[in-house]
């Protein structure tokens, strides 16, 4: 009788043991925000347990003291409290877990913005010219009215130095990556601005004759070349400015190289977009001019189309996206700014993709600027990004607010997975290594590969990490930058904020691709010294 009593005490024992065990939890940080309802309450328990305690305590004994007499009330009475128990032991925990989910991930909010790269160091960065091919300066506001369409503070003081400057041919660009194509273009306007047109014009595409070739350059007085960028073997862009007297127009230029023997010989075709003229001394000249670099009129910096829809909203609602869509005007296009793997995941149908880093070094050149580019990137930050890059280029952009991932739960037409998850289920992808796992794991011989932007690595890291910065570099680059990591190296990507931490995740697949091993993240490398 005394044995058949304490049964359903053991039972609720045993029960609230089996919840009570702990178990150990990686934490899954932004940009997944997902995590385990049962990993959350494990965790919690320990606080949980003691309040509950405390409040059915008492409560317990006068129940269990009253009801006793009522033999027949016991198997009622047992199930009703331990599903009470059971489901206010749950509740709580739960909203617990939420609470520290929360408070966890405000600070790793705070401690990885206390650590990120101020405006002004990543321009000093920028400025030392040992960033990856292609990347410029990224305009960081957050409105169409922020923006200085076409000429940026920088720039006008470049063309303010550039028309003060008495040399005919200035340039700051260095030969540090593919020195053959830089100094190409190098050759080519130092031969224009000495008014060597012979050996320019054997340079050239050769798409007018010699004479009219001279033609256009009868005027100009000074030649600033700003930028050069290579994005394959034979194609490379460029900015400069070109000046007469005291007006200038700057020009964009996006070019295929002829090559003998792996050398650049001639330049066989070329796209030319206009960034932005004006005098030196005066207003902007608002007249689009005939280009100096081809035969062809060329667009201006003040396009009609753009001119009239330049103060559109940056970020495009799912909704008026949708709109936008089923319009029979074709006054669009749809730009996937994502890396290569996430499109080959999914993808919008009939997007155009072309990575980020890559419009950076020149194929911004590509797009029209006659037609709106909606921008689609995962969850909308890298689309705010690139949409502000391109309206700089006076390219009439808007990115998608929520991304792929907010058109898909939408509703919104696509082909194959958004989510990484669905297709890399992996624990790995999920682990996070505590501070002191990773010491360890160093030691061990493993090597940390820090997926962080350039100008944050170069600032501080970890010793002997090695900077991918995938989402920040050319395609062209990509081969050169993995080739850093030993043959079957054991690695752990490091990232310290929304972007990158996904990012780290892209690198860890093209790692593995190239016979590595991934482990998993570090997501505060802040805390390893």
């Amino acid at each position: 009788m005394l044995i058949s009593k304490r049964i359903p005490a053991f039972v609720l024992f045993a029960f609230l043991i089996i919840l009570l065990v702990p178990n150990t939890v990686y934490a899954v940080p932004p940009p997944d925000f997902l995590f385990n309802l049962g990993s959350a309450i494990s965790q919690s328990f320990s606080v949980v347990v003691l309040l509950l305690s405390a409040i059915f305590g008492v409560p317990y004994k006068y129940l269990q003291t009253k009801l006793i007499l009522l033999k027949s009330k016991k198997i009622i009475f047992w199930s009703i409290s331990i599903v009470l128990i059971a489901g206010l032991s749950v509740g709580s925990a739960y909203l617990y877990g939420n609470f520290k989910q929360k408070q966890e991930y405000d600070t790793w909010v705070t401690e990885s913005n206390k650590y990120a790269q101020l405006p002004q160091e990543q321009e000093a960065y920028l400025k030392k010219e040992k960033i990856p091919r292609g990347i410029e300066k990224n305009l960081e506001q957050n409105s169409v009215d922020q923006l200085n369409i076409g000429e940026n503070k920088e720039v006008k003081a470049k063309i303010k130095r550039a028309a003060e400057n008495e040399e005919k041919f200035i340039t700051t660009v260095k030969n540090s990556d593919n020195q053959k194509n830089t100094q190409f273009v190098k050759d080519y306007y130092q031969a224009i601005a000495l008014e060597d047109f012979e050996k320019a014009y054997d340079m050239s595409k050769k798409s007018v004759d010699l004479a009219t070739f001279k033609s256009w350059y009868d005027k100009t007085t000074k030649i600033s070349l700003d930028q050069v960028s290579i994005i394959d073997t034979k194609k490379l862009s460029w900015e400069l400015t070109l000046y007469e007297a005291d007006t200038y127009t700057r020009y964009g230029v996006l070019a295929d190289l002829k090559l003998e023997n792996g050398n650049p010989v001639q330049i066989i075709s070329s796209d030319v977009r206009v960034l932005s003229e004006g005098s030196t001394v005066t207003s902007n000249i608002e007249e689009p001019t005939e280009s100096l670099l081809t035969n062809e009129v060329i667009e201006s910096s003040t396009s009609d189309f753009f001119e009239k829809n330049k103060n559109i909203a940056l970020s495009i609602s799912n909704k008026n996206f949708q709109k936008a869509l089923n319009d029979d005007k074709n006054n669009y296009i749809v730009l996937d700014a994502r890396e290569d793997l996430e499109y080959k995941n999914g993808y919008f149908p009939d997007s155009t993709h072309v990575r980020f880093a890559d419009l950076q070094a020149g194929e911004w050149i590509k797009l029209p600027t006659d037609k709106f580019v909606y921008v689609l990137c995962w969850s909308g930050i890298r689309g705010k990004e690139v949409a502000t890059f391109l309206r700089t280029k006076n390219i009439a952009a808007s990115y998608l607010e929520n991304g792929a991932n907010g058109w898909v739960e939408f509703g919104g037409k696509w082909v194959g997975n958004i989510k990484f998850a669905e297709k890399y289920t992996e624990d790995k992808y999920k682990k996070l290594f505590t501070t002191s796992q990773i010491k360890n794991k160093v030691e061990e011989g493993v090597l940390l590969v820090d997926s962080r932007q350039p100008w944050k690595f170069e600032k501080w890291h970890i010793p002997g990490s090695v900077n991918i910065p995938i989402m920040y570099t050319p395609t062209i680059d990509i081969g050169n930058v993995f080739d850093q990591i030993p043959p079957g190296s054991q690695v752990i990507t490091i990232c310290d904020d929304y972007v990158n931490c996904f990012d780290a995740k892209i690198t860890a697949v093209e790692l593995e691709s190239r016979g590595h091993t991934f482990l998993g993240r570090y997501n505060k490398p802040w805390e390893y010294k």
